[in-house]
Parts: structure tokens; C-alpha cells; sequence
């Protein structure tokens, strides 16, 4: 006893210095490991009040999840504990620090544990595998939760709890007077709450588990079961397309399962019966999820978001253009911003004689092309003493399939190209004879397709084919409704191409064919 209050006093000092207030942050929990933040005001704390803070338990995520929160995290691949910091101080209830498919170890794992616990956010562990080895190492640092990979059965759930649960309830391995999940030794009440308050979460992510996963989701000690859609669509085979239709009826049988069982448990208050947990798709957002019931939903990952981050400063850098600037006088302002529109130039020398300082220019918002003549012809209207260059651009004038998004939708609206419900469309195609092009993968055309429709994949209709091709191809006259899956745009590129090469009345097909199929409307299989 004296040498555990020697030791908790020793760590005092860290605690009872005055700080500034913290700026304000979105209510979060704090963890077990440090104390709340004083106010000003109040008194100072002793040693032992400090530690008796620093060693207080605060509300677990399954005591957040019991009380009706929806939680919302972020999976962290990169295991930098400066990103794990300020996922926490961004305001995620959890994070997930991603051993199974990021580059770290326990000691990486550790370093940003260590930081979303000091920004007070609780850690989840994904174990690169399911085993007791595993488990063992990831529970003696301290997480929050476990998250078990491709656990297939409910004897395989059971497995995961025991690596979780220290003799005679499981097989975990002691080593609790000395490891941080206990603070060394220090929280004397570790081992009679570590079980009742760490989090399994057992992932179904397979074609074999979603059959178990009313089974899974009721073994004992199994707190949440996670769906896991991209590892389910490669088990069903469709790992380039886990947005296909079969792939999303699969998840929401599965999910729907869970759900049901849990309001039953709620009344009867009859066995386990796990949350719901679930990872946001581009075709299956974090909100929808929300919608649909889910208890835990993570929105996204570390490195996808710095990915797209990143890609769209380069891209804004690149497609930015230089202007000419500093000019003799300052009455012919407006017509100088009129005349020198966006250029590029690849010579500038102050040197040279005003024609030879641009050698060819290009126009970035009609696309045209500038020769030296041009410029020399600009430069004859005023005296040019320097060119200001605040951003340069080399690449070539952009062909307009390649011009950004916004334009694309400008050219569709222009063209009166607008949606219409799967009624109306059917409508069209039984009175007015349009036809339906089918944009999506052989196999799902070949699966169930509207009658008459005809299939050309999209990335053949922008990588190889023109419109013009495939009307010819096709051999009937383009006076058509492109249909492709709700959550993507392929129908509108398509019908942004279609347009652009002079066809008329182009509609596009509001919620896609995944809504004409759930209206029941009519359907053929494989190709006519």
C-alpha cells in the first residue's frame, strides 16, 4: 500500500501545475487514465485527489451505447499519433487505430493510444487477426474496445471473447500488475471493471458470416457486430463493384437481423443481442447508416481523407493560371482585364523583346489557342513594364469531356437534359419508343434488365468509345434514357457525352435501375 501511494505521489507533480484554460471542445467522455480539467476558480488539488483523478474510470463507449448514443469514429491507418490527436480534438466519440490493414506495430499502436488518450478519446484496437496472442498484446495497452476481423461463427465469436476474458471465463494472459492497461499497477480496480467495460466488436465480413450473424450477434461477451462491405463484396465476388445490388441486399438482411433481434431483446430482456456497427461507402454514407439504426458508424479513414485532400490542393495548384500584372497607367484597367483573359507562357524573359516574352498562350476558358502573333498583338496595345505571375499552368487546354464537373452540369442543363422517375421513364419507352441504355457491368445487365435496354459499360463509353460509335454500334437511333446505379454518376457522364455529339431529348434515370427493379416494374434476364 505504501509503495503504490509512493508511486502515485510521485506522479503528482504532473498534474498540479496551473494551466490556461483550454479553448472550448465538442463534450466528450474523458478516459480512465487522466484527470478532468480545472476550472479557474477553484482550488488547488492535492496529490491524492490528483491520482485518485488520473486513476477514475470515466463512461466506458458500452455504457455511451446502453445509454442510446450513436457513436462516430474514424479508422486510423497511418498511425501517426499527431493525426490520432487531432481526429480526438476534432470531435470523434472513438478512433481505430488499424493494426490489420495499417503499417504498425504494438509500438506504433502504443504512441497513439498514448495521444488520443491525453486529447481524452477512446482507442479501438483492430487486431491484424483473430488469436489469443493478439488480443492479449492490444488488451494490455489500454483500449477501449477490440475489434475482431472476418469472425465467421458463433463459435468463432466465442473464441474472441475468451482472448478477451482473464481464467476461468476466458484465456487471456495476466500480466495486470505490471501493463499499461492497468496504469502499471496502479488502478487497483482494473481487474474487477476491465471486462464489463472493453468493447468486442466482432466484424462480419464475409458471405459465411452474414448467414451466422443473428447467431454472432448472440453469443455472450459479443457487444457489437460491425459489417464489413468491402471484404463482402470480394467473398461474393464482386471486389470491383461493392455497390452492387446483391452485395447491398446481403448488408441490409444482415443488418436488419440485428436490429430486429435487438428490439426484441429490449422487451423480452432475454440473452445478448450486439449493436450495430458498420463502415460508410461512397455508395452507403455515414448518415445513411445513422438512418438505418446503426449504433456505432465509422465515416472514414485518415488516409483516404488526407488522399483527398491532397489531390485537390495539386489539382487547384495546376489548373491555376497566371496573370499579366503592373501595368503603364491605370485608365485602361477594365480593358486590360477584358484583353488579357488566362494565359500561359512557357518563356519569360524581361529581356526579350515584348512578342518574345510569350511564345504561345492558351485560352483556358474557350479552349482556343494563342500564337506569338496574338501576343505580339497584345503587347503593341500598352507597354508591358513586368509580368506578374501569381500561379502558372503548362498543361494543355482541356478537352471539354475532361472540363470540371460543374461544367459538365451546366452543359446538361443547358441542354435541357433532366431526370425522370422509373414510371415516367417506362412511360416514354412504351409510348414515345425512347430506348434505355443500361451503363452498368455485363453481369448485372445479364442478371435482370429492363426490356429493350441496351448494355455499353461506361468505362467503354469514355475511354474508348464516342457516342457517335456507339450509335452506330448499336444500330438504332439515340433518343435516350441513360440509367446507371443510384449512388454513381456514370448515367450523367454518359448523357453528358451523348450531348456534346448533338443528340436530343436525353433524359437521365432518377434513382437508377436499383429503384426500377424495387418498384417491380418490368425485368428480363440475360440478353435479348
Amino acid at each position: 500500500m505504501a509503495a503504490s501511494a509512493s508511486a502515485t505521489a510521485s506522479l503528482s507533480h504532473l498534474l498540479l501545475a496551473r494551466k490556461p484554460d483550454p479553448a472550448p471542445l465538442p463534450s466528450r467522455r474523458a478516459p480512465a487514465l487522466l484527470p478532468l480539467p480545472r476550472r479557474r476558480g477553484q482550488r488547488p488539488i492535492s496529490a491524492a485527489a490528483a491520482a485518485s483523478d488520473l486513476l477514475s474510470a470515466a463512461p466506458s463507449l458500452k455504457s455511451r451505447l446502453a445509454a442510446g448514443e450513436t457513436l462516430y469514429g474514424l479508422f486510423l491507418l497511418s498511425f501517426s499519433p499527431t493525426l490520432a490527436e487531432l481526429a480526438a480534438l476534432a470531435g470523434y466519440d472513438y478512433v481505430v487505430v488499424d493494426m490489420e490493414h495499417g503499417p504498425g506495430g504494438v509500438p506504433e499502436a502504443l504512441a497513439c493510444l498514448r495521444a488520443l488518450d491525453a486529447a481524452r478519446t477512446p482507442a479501438v484496437i483492430r487486431l491484424p487477426e483473430a488469436g489469443p496472442i493478439w488480443a492479449k498484446k492490444a488488451l494490455d495497452l489500454g483500449p477501449a474496445g477490440l475489434m475482431v476481423p472476418a469472425v465467421e461463427s458463433p463459435a468463432a465469436a466465442a473464441a474472441a471473447v475468451s482472448h478477451c476474458r482473464y481464467p476461468p471465463r476466458g484465456v487471456r494472459g495476466a500480466a495486470h500488475p505490471i501493463v499499461r492497461a492497468s496504469a502499471y499497477g496502479l488502478d487497483d480496480s482494473y481487474l474487477s471493471r476491465c471486462e464489463d467495460e472493453t468493447l468486442i466488436i466482432c466484424q462480419v465480413e464475409t458471405a459465411a458470416g452474414i448467414a451466422e450473424v443473428d447467431a454472432i450477434a448472440a453469443v455472450d461477451g459479443v457487444d457489437v457486430v460491425q459489417m464489413g462491405p468491402l471484404d463482402l463484396s470480394a467473398s461474393m465476388g464482386y471486389l470491383w463493384d461493392p455497390g452492387n445490388r446483391k452485395v447491398r441486399a446481403r448488408l441490409r438482411e444482415a443488418e436488419k437481423k440485428v436490429l430486429d433481434a435487438r428490439k426484441k431483446n429490449v422487451t423480452a430482456s432475454d440473452g445478448n443481442v450486439a449493436y450495430l456497427g458498420g463502415f460508410a461507402m461512397p455508395n452507403d454514407p455515414a448518415e445513411q447508416l445513422k438512418l438505418r439504426g446503426y449504433h456505432m458508424v465509422s465515416g472514414a479513414v485518415d488516409i483516404g481523407m488526407f488522399r483527398k485532400a491532397a489531390l485537390e490542393d495539386v489539382k487547384r495548384f495546376k489548373e491555376a493560371v497566371m496573370e499579366i500584372g503592373e501595368e503603364e497607367g491605370e485608365e485602361d484597367d477594365e480593358k486590360d482585364k477584358e484583353d488579357d483573359g488566362y494565359w500561359t507562357s512557357s518563356v519569360v524573359n524581361s529581356n526579350l523583346p515584348c512578342s518574345s516574352r510569350i511564345s504561345s498562350c492558351s485560352d483556358f476558358t474557350s479552349g482556343y489557342s494563342w500564337r506569338p502573333i496574338e501576343a505580339a498583338k497584345l503587347c503593341r496595345t500598352r507597354a508591358v513594364r513586368s509580368l506578374q505571375i501569381t500561379c502558372t499552368a503548362t498543361k494543355p487546354a482541356k478537352s471539354p469531356a475532361e472540363e470540371e464537373w460543374k461544367i459538365k452540369r451546366q452543359v446538361l442543363v443547358e441542354k435541357r437534359v433532366r431526370s425522370v422517375d422509373v414510371k415516367e421513364a417506362l412511360r416514354l419507352q412504351k409510348e414515345n419508343n425512347f430506348a434505355i441504355l443500361d451503363v452498368r457491368p455485363v453481369a448485372d445487365f445479364k442478371e435482370a434488365h429492363p426490356p429493350g435496354a441496351v448494355n455499353v459499360q461506361i468505362y467503354r463509353l469514355i475511354k474508348e468509345w464516342t457516342a457517335w460509335d456507339i450509335a452506330r454500334r448499336a444500330a438504332f437511333a439515340f433518343f435516350g434514357i441513360f440509367s446507371g446505379t443510384e449512388e454513381n454518376p456514370e448515367s450523367l457522364i454518359a448523357a453528358y457525352l451523348l450531348v456534346l455529339n448533338g443528340y436530343k431529348n436525353v433524359f437521365h434515370l432518377d434513382g437508377g435501375l436499383y429503384t426500377w427493379f424495387k418498384e417491380g416494374l418490368p425485368a428480363v434476364e440475360g440478353e435479348e
